[in-house]
């Protein structure tokens, strides 16, 4: 992977491991998706099963381009960025959908 391409893909990674999480969540599922029932149990695992593989690669992704110190380093921090990201994102649209 380019360099210009690790950390937005690393970032990237990370936002749709959290989305993904934060869709397996029964209320965020009936916020986001369908207000009258909640995430079928395969959709849930899958869901997460996808969260699990993003993850993995953002941290491929982090070593191969800074080495494992520095790699896990920037991993934990674009988990952060990554969690914040969609929090604010979650909120913000489920005040928007509630008007």
């Amino acid at each position: 992977m380019p360099d210009a391409l690790a950390l937005p893909g690393l970032f990237g990674l990370c936002c749709l491991a959290f989305a993904a999480l934060a869709l397996s969540v029964e209320r965020h599922w009936r916020d986001l998706i369908d207000s009258r029932r909640g995430p079928p149990r395969r959709t849930v695992f899958r869901l997460r099963l996808a969260a699990l593989l993003c993850l993995a690669a953002a941290l491929s992704v982090a070593i191969r381009h800074d080495g494992t110190g520095f790699g896990i380093l920037l991993w934990l921090l674009a988990l952060s960025a990554g969690a914040l990201a969609v929090a604010a994102t979650v909120t913000w649209r489920t005040r928007a959908a509630r008007g």
